[in-house]
């Protein structure tokens, strides 16, 4: 509340004592809602089956806890509001009083001054001048106690100013007093929980292991509280490296872990070092709000494009829409389909987990596709083919992420070929890698990383970057960096089609290749054989001397692009690339 030093009472302690009361009205609701909760607990099971009973039940007792928080903490809010209501109304008095007492202080002064007799008010040092009247004489007793009297009182009501000015001192004081404790009563733990230890300073201020550390203090109700009021803790924590967050992690019980998916799914979705299966079912209930909140503007959207003459309004946007839709859906269903380990649509970040980790898992692929990479090719499945048919291959025994965290190159003339863009990226994806593998079902494991096109440069690039895979493949991959070298505990390897990378590879610039310098995957130490044919009906024109060239570059493009599917004229390619993965020897 603003006040100032000349006015330290300001404020209206009948208005505080208002919200006083509107806290406890509230609470009284939390407490008729508690008993009704509870009443149907006890009463749940009159109609139902034994386990439908207590599963109802057991929901309702573990909020109880948190509604008994809610209602305690505005009982303790009202408590400390109406004390300061009355606090205030003490300060506003004695202010009244100073204020009375200066004023009859200042009054007194300016008497005493009146009856201070006039000579005195002349200087004695004034000399005489020529003609002046005045003369020396001795002082006069009238007049020395007439200014005795006056002196007294002036020197009366300055010493009541000055305790009038101290007890100001005073005043002032203890307003701030006041205020401090209405305002820590306010934030304590008692009113706030645990919640009160997360100020923005105090977010601001800690590291992002001390943060992780505090949080695991508060319960279910209160993450999504703090998440709420302070959205850039999800930054600062982001911040934790994979190896802190998975000892943090895994410090907590199972209990404790799915509160923090409940409260916090979009911090628990993103974070590198949770696990895979709970960063799933974190982004399943962050999918599950982003469903609601996309079919309230689909509908919104079809009204509209129904409406008279708005047959043509956001068709595009809304075929978009209805395609996300479907695959969100996919990820909510029961049992999901789709299980995302990271979704972030507005980021462009999406990383699909194919599979289920278990103790029988041996193989975990990272897959990342190539330039051009967007989400909605997700959407159509058309991403995850290749992670999709490896899967299938070995089922249990496999689990593979489809990776394209953040923007994907679009210009395969610029981005595409920009080493520093790669080294970002790069870095990105090594911290993903780090995070996998703190999973206690993957850590140990055989890890394949898999690149198409940009995507091979993606690996490439974390490798340089600290990154680690006992197998690198190669599907038409594009180039690595500078610095990049060989780990010789990796087995790399590139499958590709006689197609229009490899045409480009070819082009020379001065003395460096037109595609990364020409470091590309078969001419830096990849393990390779010949080229694959593609269809015979793609690579052979009848009477090519006379076609347009366009034919045999779309046949490049249509080649480059089966080496990341699962088509069946891909087979042969698959088939080698398995192969390899699994017993070091293809093609």
């Amino acid at each position: 509340m603003n006040w100032t030093e000349d006015d330290p009472g300001r404020g209206s302690p009948a208005g505080i004592q208002g919200i006083a009361a509107l806290r406890t009205a509230r609470a009284s609701r939390i407490r008729d809602a508690q008993r009704a909760v509870q009443t149907a607990g006890s009463n749940s099971g009159v109609e139902w089956e034994a386990s439908s009973q207590q599963s109802f039940a057991a929901e309702l007792s573990k909020h109880a806890a948190d509604i008994e928080l809610v209602a305690a903490g505005l009982e303790k809010q009202a408590t400390a509001l109406t004390t300061y209501a009355g606090q205030l109304s003490q300060i506003k008095d004695r202010q009244v009083v100073l204020e009375t007492q200066r004023a009859n202080a200042e009054s007194d002064l300016a008497t005493a001054h009146s009856k201070m007799p006039l000579p005195d008010l002349i200087p004695s040092s004034v000399p005489n001048f020529p003609g002046s009247s005045r003369q020396e004489s001795g002082p006069d007793p009238d007049t020395e106690r007439r200014k005795a009297a006056a002196q007294g009182q002036i020197d009366d009501a300055q010493s009541k100013i000055r305790a009038v000015d101290a007890a100001w001192d005073t005043l002032i004081s203890d307003r701030r007093r006041i205020d401090a404790t209405c305002a820590a009563a306010l934030q304590s733990n008692e009113v706030l929980g645990s919640v009160a230890a997360f100020s923005a300073s105090a977010i601001a201020a800690g590291s992002p292991g001390a943060l992780l550390d505090r949080l695991k203090n508060l319960s279910e109700a209160d993450l999504a509280i703090v998440l709420a009021e302070h959205p850039e803790l999800a930054d600062r924590v982001n911040e934790a490296s994979p190896a802190e967050v998975a000892a943090w992690w895994q410090s907590m019980g199972a209990a404790q872990q799915q509160a923090f998916i409940a409260g916090m799914p979009s911090v628990i979705g993103s974070l590198n070092g949770v696990s895979a299966l709970d960063r799933v079912a974190a982004n399943r209930l962050n999918a599950a709000k982003r469903l609601q909140a996309l079919e309230k503007t689909l509908a919104g959207w079809k009204k509209q494009a129904a409406e008279p003459g708005q047959s043509s309004v956001r068709l595009a946007e809304i075929a978009d829409l209805e395609q996300e839709i479907g695959y969100l859906h996919k990820a909510v269903d029961e049992p999901p389909t789709v299980q995302l380990y990271l979704y972030d649509k507005d980021a462009d970040r999406i990383i699909e987990m194919v599979g289920t980790p278990s103790s029988a898992t041996q193989k975990v692929v990272t897959y990342t596709p190539g330039t051009l990479a967007n989400i909605e090719q997700f959407y159509d499945g058309d991403t995850q083919q290749i992670a999709q048919w490896l899967q299938r291959q070995d089922r249990d025994g496999l689990v593979a992420f489809v990776y394209k965290d953040g923007r994907y190159p679009q210009n395969p003339l610029t981005e595409a070929n920009d080493e520093e863009y790669g080294r970002t990226t790069g870095r990105q994806l090594k911290e993903f890698e780090d995070g996998v593998f703190r999973d206690p079902l993957l850590a140990g494991k055989q890890s394949i990383g898999i690149g198409h096109s940009w995507g091979t440069s993606n690996i490439t690039s974390a490798e340089a970057e600290g990154a680690r895979w006992s197998t690198v493949i190669s599907l038409s991959g594009a180039g690595a960096p500078v610095d990049w070298k060989k780990n010789p505990g990796t087995s790399y390897a590139d499958f590709s089609y006689n197609d229009i990378l490899q045409t480009a590879q070819d082009l020379r610039i001065g003395d460096h290749g037109a595609v990364w310098g020409g470091r590309n995957p078969r001419d830096i130490g990849f393990d390779h054989g010949d080229y694959y044919e593609a269809p015979m009906s793609w690579n052979h024109f009848p009477g090519s001397a006379a076609v347009s060239w366009i034919l045999p570059a779309t046949a490049g493009v249509d080649s480059h692009n089966l080496a990341a599917s699962a088509d069946p004229h891909n087979a042969k390619l698959l088939d080698d690339m398995r192969e390899y993965i699994y017993n070091g020897s293809g093609k």
